[in-house]
């Protein structure tokens, strides 16, 4: 039988957005320039910028061509279009997200291997990936509540709603679970980044160390730090609905049963957004 496993697929893809970042790019940069393990492509995918990041980018590539990237010019579509073409193209066995503004230490791609490699088989079929914690820059300190073991496999839902862990997560993501659901895409607007982990959270489960892998910058990057919800669009509020209506659908007893509190706010979303998509043209 011949082999269909592409062996010169890379072990990990790591995917970058770009919206404005020349600041903060250093950070990203030699985040990939330091890693110890060595076997990645990445992906870039420049938003629309407007300030000198594509002139960064491009100087780093062109001092690194033995790096295995991918660097895609768009018009500004949102982060959520970034990850969807990001996916679409990935090759690698886990996908990393690592945001322009982002630092995560040398160690961060062998860890993840490593410990993904020590799963069997079995096992590691039933996990979406890994989760692990991140440091605060200011402080140094870890960003939020530990996880309540350390290996213990778990899913996102219960992390939060269960265990109530508070603060800051990352890790690293199956590329092939990952290709089977994008990004809704709402013309105006945006699912929060919660609706991947969330729906994966029903078929699969995370393996989490209480290891800190990534420094945490409180600068504006995730999908849903976008735009506040003064500024939200009737779009985005049928996006609201949408998204807290599929929320309390999929997990409701289970909140009812742990986080009360939470299905009560999720049902005060829905009518609220409810009143602003009937109030507003």
């Amino acid at each position: 039988m011949i082999s269909t496993v592409d062996l010169t697929a890379p072990y990990f893809t790591v995917f970058t957005p770009i919206y404005n970042g020349a600041k903060h790019l250093s950070r990203v940069l030699k985040s990939i320039s330091d890693q110890t393990f060595r076997n990645f492509e990445w992906i870039i995918i420049n938003d629309g910028s407007t300030d000198n990041s594509a002139d960064i980018i491009k100087q780093y590539l062109g001092d690194h061509p033995e790096l295995d990237a991918k660097y895609i010019e768009q018009p500004n579509s949102g982060k959520h279009i970034s990850w969807n073409r990001a996916v679409q193209l990935a090759r690698g066995t886990l996908f990393v997200p690592a945001d322009a503004d982002d630092y995560f230490f040398p160690e961060t791609l062998k860890f993840f291997h490593d410990k993904w490699e020590e799963i069997t088989p079995g096992v590691r079929h039933g996990l979406s990936g890994i989760n692990v914690l991140c440091l605060d820059n200011d402080t140094d300190r870890i960003v939020g509540t530990l996880f309540p073991e350390d290996g213990m496999i778990t899913n996102n839902v219960e992390l939060e709603f269960g265990y109530k862990l508070k603060g800051e997560k990352w890790g690293c993501i199956r590329v092939d679970i990952l290709k089977t659901r994008l990004f809704p895409v709402v013309k105006g607007s945006h699912f929060p980044e919660s609706y991947l982990w969330y729906h994966f959270s029903r078929k699969y489960k995370v393996i989490c160390y209480n290891k800190p892998l990534r420094r945490y910058y409180t600068t504006d990057s995730g999908i849903t730090q976008s735009a506040s919800r003064s500024r939200q669009t009737r779009s985005q509020h049928l996006v609201n609905l949408r998204y807290y209506l599929w929320l309390n659908s999929a997990f409701g007893l289970y909140l009812l049963r742990h986080s009360p509190e939470s299905y009560i706010n999720n049902w005060k979303v829905i009518f609220g957004s409810l009143k602003r998509i009937l109030t507003t043209r």
